[in-house]
């Protein structure tokens, strides 16, 4: 165990098995964390809403909102958490506007490495 307490984490994609690829890192690297995973992003927010977690996740490519839409609509929820965005296609300019954007705290192609999973929950 590499840190006592626990924390929740919500994964935003819509991609099953990009939600099954994290699970799998994370139990790998043996922290106590609670994941929950959202396919659209309305219901993520929803969840927020009532029990917001410490870290949240987000593909840039969604179905009915993006990313972008959705970290639009987190800031309205006055969100405290870290929020790392994910994409599979890295375009130049959503690294720059991640950058740019104090409320992103990092930037990842998919899928995250178990490196960058360390370095974000140490």
């Amino acid at each position: 165990m590499i840190n006592s307490s626990k924390r929740k984490i919500l994964v935003l994609d819509d991609d099953k098995i990009q939600h099954l690829l994290f699970r799998k890192k994370v139990m790998l690297l043996k922290y106590e964390i609670d994941c929950v995973f959202f396919e659209e992003a309305t219901s993520a927010l929803s969840y927020i809403e009532t029990s917001p977690p410490d870290i949240v996740f987000s593909d840039i490519n969604l179905h009915k909102l993006d990313g972008w839409q959705f970290l639009e609509m987190l800031k309205n929820l006055s969100y405290q958490g870290k929020f790392y965005l994910l994409s599979g296609s890295i375009h130049p300019d959503d690294r720059k506007r991640a950058k740019k954007d104090p409320s992103v705290s990092g930037f990842f192609e998919k899928p995250i490495q178990e490196s960058d999973l360390i370095n974000i929950l140490s």
